[in-house]
């Protein structure tokens, strides 16, 4: 098993669904597709860490540091080899005490595209009974965020969006948590 540590560097925008049909159309024209898939994820507290699946047969273990809204994050990414593997680890996290977050189904395409030197992953996404979302990301071996953060405002704004405040975008997950948490 290989597990990989980087510093995701990342800003987000709400957007339409209609932007976000029109993006899925015209993005793979403009730049490289990486990836189109849809996942599942299933977040434990108190801590951020992740159990995820995707329709691609990929399985993966992903702990973030710090607050999801923040500009720059440390992430660890452990591959799993299979379905039951995913299963028992969230057996062994409820044993441990952790608490599971109600788990989000995503849709999303990832386009590369080059600006000022630097290579970006545009993923405009589709979370199910959330919302919306266009991010753009950088991942990079150390914090280098506010060398970034020029060039994903760019970005952004030139698809006709606003990046979100991450406190709005917050209060946007824990409106989620709280809708869909089983009592």
């Amino acid at each position: 098993m290989q597990k990989n540590v980087f510093y995701e560097i990342e800003m987000k925008a709400l957007i339409s669904e209609d932007i976000y049909n029109h993006l899925r159309r015209e993005l793979p024209l403009k730049h490289p597709k990486v990836t189109e898939e849809t996942t599942q994820t299933l977040r434990f507290r108190p801590h951020d860490i992740r159990l995820r699946s995707s329709d691609n047969r990929k399985y993966e273990f992903i702990y973030k540091e710090g607050d999801p809204t923040t500009l720059s994050r440390r992430e660890i990414i452990v591959p799993l080899p299979s379905q039951t593997a995913l299963e028992n680890m969230k057996i062994i996290f409820s044993s441990l005490g952790f608490k599971p977050d109600p788990p989000w189904t995503k849709h999303k395409l990832e386009i590369l595209r080059g600006l000022n030197g630097f290579n970006y992953i545009i993923c405009v996404q589709h979370i199910e009974n959330f919302a919306y979302l266009l991010e753009v990301e950088h991942i990079s071996n150390k914090d280098d965020s506010q060398i970034h953060r020029p060039n994903l405002e760019k970005i952004i704004t030139d698809m006709g969006c606003v990046p979100i405040n991450p406190r709005d975008f917050k209060a946007k997950i824990n409106e989620y948590i709280a809708a869909n948490r089983k009592t």
